[in-house]
């Protein structure tokens, strides 16, 4: 069953890659306008097609929502696909875009609490998380002059990851793998330069509640905090009608150390969830539901009443 499992994913990488591929050659050859509507179609397609992630979304929905009825998280669910698929024609057609062409549809908020956190010479850690379209966002911070690398984790499939990080880099940000950062995020950050962490999806490094349930969480953000002092900048890149945007950048986060390490990776994770959480429950149509947030923590409790 295992290796069953295992053929099936990668069989799926690899035709997620083909389709990659193509979407990018189609993408960049057409207008925006035209090209956020084609992906919004395909966004809607997707949610009618692809049963098992539109189940996760609208059950995740409801878990964190209780009070909603089943055609509340379905509706929302629905405007999850659409948003997400218009977010990938942005993300294939940014790389072309001019800084003048985004400005038409972009604007942003508080770019004196990043330029702040800058001053502090430290370097910064942006911390956003699968929100709007973070990707535009990122492209836009870098094409007004912020250098910035982000932490992806690699696809499944090896040469979706070679698209997407092409694609990253030429739109001006570097990639750093996940699994070996911390060189290269401490290198960074002694340089003054900024580091996007995503600290939303499943993990087992610390447990934080959200949404009112524990939900595993990296750390990530937290140890590299406290090892450099680099200060911890929110931001999200909130979806507009019409499909324009407005990218919210908080003010800049310090944490003094207690001496208790695991504490303090477990409070510093918290506040960042915290503020995730408000826009999520403002905007919830704009977070990736897709993800099985809460997967670790339901594993941690399952073995400790076994």
């Amino acid at each position: 069953m295992a290796q069953k499992s295992r053929w099936r994913k990668r069989l799926e990488g690899k035709f997620g890659g083909w389709g990659l591929r193509l979407a990018w050659g189609l993408f960049q050859r057409l207008p925006m306008g035209v090209a956020q509507r084609l992906g919004a179609g395909l966004g809607l397609l997707a949610y009618v097609l692809s049963r098992r992630y539109r189940r996760v979304a609208i059950q995740n929905l409801q878990r964190a929502f209780p009070d909603w009825t089943e055609a509340q998280a379905r509706a929302t669910a629905r405007r999850v696909f659409r948003n997400f698929g218009v977010s990938m024609a942005e993300f294939f057609k940014a790389p072309s875009m001019t800084r003048a062409k985004i400005e038409q549809r972009l604007t942003v908020v508080g770019l004196e609490h990043l330029d702040a956190a800058f001053r502090e010479g430290k370097g910064v850690l942006l911390i956003t998380g699968h929100f709007g379209n973070w990707e535009l966002m990122a492209r836009y911070l870098c094409m007004r002059g912020y250098p910035i690398a982000v932490i992806a984790r690699d696809a499944d499939d090896r040469s979706t990851t070679e698209l997407i990080t092409m694609l990253r880099e030429r739109s001006g940000y570097k990639v750093f793998p996940r699994g070996n950062a911390a060189r290269l995020v401490l290198r960074a950050l002694r340089a003054n330069e900024a580091v996007g962490i995503l600290p939303d999806q499943n993990a087992g490094d610390v447990f934080v509640e959200f949404f009112g349930q524990k939900a595993g969480s990296v750390a990530g953000p937290a140890v590299f905090h406290l090892r450099t002092g680099a200060p911890l900048v929110p931001l999200f890149n909130v979806r507009l009608p019409g499909d324009y945007h407005r990218v919210e950048i908080l003010p800049p986060m310090h944490f003094e150390p207690t001496g208790d390490t695991q504490t303090d990776y477990q409070r510093i994770m918290q506040a960042l969830h915290d503020v995730l959480e408000s826009y999520v429950r403002r905007y919830p149509d704009q977070w990736l539901w897709l993800h099985d947030r809460w997967k670790s923590a339901r594993k941690r409790f399952e073995c400790r009443t076994q």
